[in-house]
């Protein structure tokens, strides 16, 4: 028996459950096909390749591992999956909702980003990408906290509206966060699962916002400083920043809309390099000075 959800402004139809996400209206036709089948071993021409992924126009190909299984995602919006001998649901649904949904949102021309974002009690969004370990999901709690709205955990698509400005679109409903960001936020997370391919971070349920337009951009890292220090980029800089916060491959042949897309994010909003110490964790300068630079 399928299951249907709904997310990113999507209806998915699967073979598999994955509990977080929106159930899709009883009427809703999908959009995006999940079905069991045959994937192969690799692409016929793939045009670029990682450890466990290719790609190729109209196509994208993860290799999921033994606990799960290999996808083949295809003019997004199909995707098959072949299922390994030791496949668990939770592992397939975890496949799924990252690399998976991700290529499935660039071919259907999305621009994908690995970052989080929230949308400010101000109104538009925040986006908060930059390196692993550094405090994105923490300082997206933080902005939750101070009244914001969640938008995107790891996963941040952005589309052109109506008018041309850039959008963020409503995501996954759920926040990882490790214990010691919890609890530093005043979070119990004691009776919340935990998972070794998410660092054994806890999965918080949270209720996701409408789309909004994205105010600002940042790039959180650890610094050798003392202070949390915020440094706008522009030009070459801004150009390169953004695209270290592109999920996965862009390629020219696969959807011509996305480099017009790119283009609109370098030229509408603002890209600041954010550096926090690393013996000191304040987050509520963190959050501060970001609101500070956006308004």
């Amino acid at each position: 028996m399928p299951y249907t959800y709904t997310v990113y402004h999507l209806t998915f139809q699967t073979p598999f459950p994955c509990p977080i996400l929106p159930p899709a209206l009883p009427a809703a036709a999908p959009d995006v096909v999940v079905q069991d089948g045959i994937v192969p071993l690799q692409l016929a021409a793939p045009a670029i390749a990682g450890a466990n992924w290719q790609a190729e126009p109209g196509r994208f190909l993860w290799r999921g591992g033994p606990r799960a299984g290999r996808f083949l995602v295809e003019a997004g919006d199909r995707v098959t999956v072949q299922r390994s001998p030791r496949a668990e649901e939770e592992l397939l649904a975890f496949h799924f909702l990252d690399s998976v949904l991700a290529a499935v949102l660039r071919q259907r021309g999305l621009l994908v980003l690995h970052a989080n974002a929230a949308v400010t009690p101000a109104g538009p969004a925040l986006a908060v990408s930059g390196d692993s370990g550094a405090g994105k999901s923490t300082t997206l709690a933080a902005l939750l906290a101070r009244g914001g709205a969640m938008l995107a955990d790891d996963l941040t698509a952005l589309r052109l509206g109506a008018t041309g400005v850039v959008e963020v679109l409503p995501g996954v409903p759920q926040l990882h966060l490790c214990a010691d960001a919890a609890e530093g936020l005043g979070q119990d997370i004691s009776a919340l699962p935990r998972y070794q391919w998410r660092r054994m971070k806890a999965a918080v349920p949270a209720v996701v916002s409408a789309a909004a337009p994205l105010r600002a951009l940042f790039l959180l890292r650890i610094g050798a400083g003392a202070e949390v220090r915020v440094d706008p980029l522009r030009g070459a800089a801004k150009f390169a920043a953004v695209q270290e916060c592109v999920y996965g491959p862009l390629l020219p042949q696969e959807h011509p809309d996305l480099f017009r897309l790119f283009a609109a994010l370098t030229d509408q909003v603002p890209v600041y390099r954010l550096e926090r110490p690393a013996g000191l964790w304040t987050v509520d300068t963190l959050v501060e000075m970001m609101l500070n630079h956006s308004f």
